[in-house]
């Protein structure tokens, strides 16, 4: 290896293959990923038997669907299913608050 009076490697064209820096891989995009509010409404659409989670999960519905519609975000099936959900779980506290009425003579 030649050094030039400043102590340096040389500088050229083709610098020796240890100085050479490797190339860096190519930069891979993320896609614009799943919304959390699709998620929360999921899951408390789910959870929808104990009362408040119905109200959040239309709350969060609304919320990731406009989220949604504007970044491209991926969910509105979560968002769907979730809606559903809270849903059925209306039509069973209703048919559950229908039984415990008492009979009218």
């Amino acid at each position: 290896m030649s050094v030039n009076s400043s102590g340096e490697p040389p500088r050229g064209p083709n610098p020796p293959a240890y100085l050479q820096l490797a190339q860096a891989p190519p930069h891979q995009q993320a896609g614009p990923g799943r919304n959390g509010w699709a998620v929360a409404c999921f899951l408390c659409g789910l959870m929808g038997i104990l009362g408040i989670p119905i109200l959040l999960c239309w709350v969060f519905g609304y919320l990731a669907l406009f989220q949604i519609a504007r970044s491209g975000q991926t969910g509105r099936l979560l968002v769907h299913l979730g809606f559903s959900a809270s849903g059925i779980w209306i039509l069973v506290i209703v048919v559950k608050a229908a039984n415990m009425m008492p009979p009218t003579t």
